[in-house]
């Protein structure tokens, strides 16, 4: 049950906070397993991947590998052999604490940035201002 609550908890955590920027940008979540154990059927905006007969880590390998635009894949992930991996076919690599820097380092309740116009991740701040030092600081 554990299991499941966590799951569901990160699928709905993706849906409210959007770490991925914007709504245009898809997320696949690829979990190990039989999604008969997961109970109903996901209906948010990730899509859900159960691995019934193989590795996540394989099937997120050959995701990539089947992509016809792999510069435009960002793989998830802590797991040095799947970073290496996808990196070295040329995907894009984020590390899990700074895909979900607002569940890591926010304090816990609603953000006061949210209810005022526009908002933007921490992990999309940070990175804004690495391609900004990229261009000013040559």
């Amino acid at each position: 049950m554990e299991l499941e609550q966590g799951r569901d908890g990160l699928l709905r955590w993706i849906d409210a906070q959007r770490p991925q920027g914007s709504v245009n940008n898809r997320v696949t979540v690829v979990f190990d397993g039989s999604s008969e154990h997961f109970g109903s059927p996901w209906a948010g905006t990730a899509r859900v991947i159960f691995t019934k007969n193989e590795s996540a880590d394989e099937r997120i390998k050959a995701m990539v590998e089947e992509s016809s635009a792999k510069s435009n894949v960002v793989v998830v992930s802590d797991d040095r052999g799947i970073t290496l991996y996808v990196r070295s076919l040329g995907a894009r690599i984020m590390e899990v604490k700074e895909f979900a820097a607002d569940l890591f380092d926010a304090p816990s309740g609603p953000s006061p940035q949210k209810g005022r116009g526009k908002y933007i991740s921490l992990a999309k701040a940070k990175q804004i201002n690495e391609e900004l030092k990229k261009i000013w600081l040559k």
